[in-house]
């Protein structure tokens, strides 16, 4: 079993850091639940999200996905209810773990993983597919990331990349200060497909895409 030696720990951004905070993570799903209708300027429910998630990621009954920075497990839920044997819910927050754990009860092939995306501790082509669900905003080294969604999947296996587009809007250059990133969906296509992950990207107002699938014999 191959595992990636660990880089330096980066220092976390106020952003990040909030995310350790018990009440960010009993609230998370508040905000959620409306992010994308809000940043995307249409009505986008969570259903309409989950969908194109699994249309990324097919096929998804029977197989293991890892959910990169998953919060409260929205993205690994979402999996393992259409059909996913085993999702690893990967988190730096022991507190969103915690909430991620609660709410996944009942939903067999749920495992939470305190560990950080830039060095996950799954053996190498072990997955059949790798989400991330708005965490890519929060990554502060996306080209580890990339790197590790690259190692895990196995041959052909498939990706799927939600996250706060860039704009010009004054309230991203002020949440930039507390180390939020805000690509656009190109940079991050060509973060991915610098690993042999290439794909497709498209974008819906404030919200960019990115999927695809790991290129055999690149990685």
């Amino acid at each position: 079993m191959h595992l990636p030696e660990s880089p330096p720990r980066p220092r976390l951004g106020l952003a990040v850091a909030t995310n350790l905070l018990p009440p960010v993570a009993w609230g998370y799903e508040l905000w959620r639940v409306r992010a994308l209708t809000l940043l995307s300027g249409r009505r986008f429910p969570l259903e309409e999200e989950f969908a194109q998630l699994v249309a990324a990621l097919e096929p998804v009954g029977g197989g293991v996905f890892a959910d990169l920075g998953t919060s409260t497990g929205l993205y690994a839920r979402a999996l393992l209810r259409y059909g996913a044997a085993r999702v690893y819910a990967v988190d730096l927050s022991p507190a969103m773990l915690r909430v991620a754990v609660r709410k996944a009860r009942g939903l067999p092939g749920f495992v939470p993983m305190l560990a950080r995306a830039e060095c996950l501790p799954l053996p190498s082509e072990s997955c059949d597919g790798v989400a991330v669900g708005g965490s890519w905003n929060e990554f502060p080294q996306p080209e580890r990331v990339a790197a590790e969604m690259a190692r895990v999947l196995k041959p052909g296996g498939r990706y799927f990349v939600m996250f706060a587009h860039a704009s010009q809007s004054p309230l991203q250059r002020l949440l930039a200060l507390s180390g939020l990133r805000f690509p656009s969906s190109e940079e991050v296509q060509a973060t991915l497909g610098k690993v042999g992950l290439k794909g497709k990207a498209w974008r819906e107002g404030g919200v960019g895409f990115v999927s695809g699938a790991k290129v055999v014999g690149i990685v």
